[in-house]
């Protein structure tokens, strides 16, 4: 499978519309972030947009919201015959509990689309992924930056097979506008 050089750039147009089309029917944007990580020989990189959250409410009398993430990212394989590099678009909400003042657990699950099917030696046989995320995080006292863990699974939730799926632990850090 050969990796088509146009990929990246209508990628990047899917996500700018998408985000545009969202962001003319939410609230503004409350936080922009990045995420990098690995795991058994693969990597991910990804800049998210999430909405300032359009719910909250309370669990265990702690406050719980949810947003949209809007996702661009890119997964690596360090070997393979085929596709070494995929781009994806994702869009997730996302259910944020502050169970401490300025820290958190987030779970989020989405809709992705990869720019191919092939990535190392790895068939994920679909170009449709669902992404599954658990994580913490914790926002810096007085200052506008949070940072995080959170542990991603990517997976077509056997639509075709074969479905290996993909993990990544990823280190995330987002900037909150006021």
């Amino acid at each position: 499978m050969r990796n088509d050089k146009n990929t990246l750039p209508r990628t990047v147009v899917v996500f700018v519309l998408t985000t545009l089309v969202a962001a003319s029917h939410l609230v503004h944007a409350d936080e922009l972030g990045g995420l990098a990580g690995s795991l058994d020989g693969y990597h991910s990189i990804a800049f998210s947009y999430q909405t300032a959250p359009f719910w909250q409410g309370e669990l265990a009398a702690h406050p719980l919201d949810v947003s949209l993430e809007y996702s661009l990212g890119m997964v690596h394989a360090l070997s393979g015959q085929s596709n070494r590099d995929l781009s994806h678009v994702g869009v997730t909400p996302f259910a944020r509990w502050w169970f401490a003042s300025n820290t958190g657990a987030e779970l989020g699950v989405g809709a992705n689309v990869f720019s191919g099917t092939h990535l190392g030696d790895k068939n994920i046989s679909t170009a449709f992924q669902f992404g599954s995320s658990v994580g913490l995080f914790h926002r810096l006292l007085g200052t506008p930056w949070l940072l995080g863990l959170r542990l991603t699974h990517y997976s077509n939730a056997s639509i075709k097979q074969p479905n290996p799926g993909q993990n990544y632990v990823q280190l995330r850090a987002s900037y909150f506008f006021p």
